[in-house]
């Protein structure tokens, strides 16, 4: 058993907190895992991206193609629509990104974040609804598990909006 995932986005939306929480919660129930971060160069509205590897054996965190993509801005779209393997799971962030994806052998689901994190939290909570949107395509990673690692990994003040911004994108499915 492998699950291969990658996220991406621009600075700030959380994509790399996303792969840490993802490897957190599979660490947790016993899963290699590895977290691959990438970082643009500018200082601020630049690419962040990371490539996550869960298994059941120790294995590479090269991934030519993954399994589940996170997409949160339309040049990550351009950029990671051809490397989901046949049959996977792309995941638009529409709030951002209005074109369509090209491919017809993939699972292509677009989700309104931003608006979705308003109502159920708040609107920095869109990466967490993301979150939630993606562990609903695993099925290493339970609801349960990811709430867990809000709990331990968040500031206190700031579990409940979030465990209510992880079910929003978990149910939005």
């Amino acid at each position: 058993m492998k699950s291969k995932l990658i996220f991406s986005g621009i600075g700030g939306q959380g994509t790399i907190l996303m792969g840490k929480m993802i490897c957190t919660a599979a660490a947790k129930k016993g899963y290699y895992v590895t977290l691959s971060p990438a970082y643009g160069q500018e200082k601020r509205g630049g690419r962040a991206s990371c490539q996550v590897v869960i298994s059941e054996e120790m294995s590479s965190m090269i991934i030519s193609e993954a399994d589940t993509i996170l997409v949160m801005d339309e040049k990550s779209l351009n950029d990671y629509e051809n490397k989901v393997k046949a049959g996977g799971t792309l995941i638009i962030n529409q709030s951002m990104i209005t074109k369509d994806a090209q491919r017809k052998d993939i699972n292509v689901v677009k989700i309104p974040f931003t608006e979705i994190a308003a109502k159920a939290a708040t609107a920095k909570s869109a990466n967490i609804v993301a979150l939630g949107a993606v562990v609903k395509t695993l099925d290493i990673v339970t609801l349960d598990d990811a709430k867990e690692v809000i709990k331990v990994k968040m500031k206190p003040a700031l579990v409940e909006q979030n465990i209510k911004a992880l079910e929003a994108g978990y149910h939005y499915l």
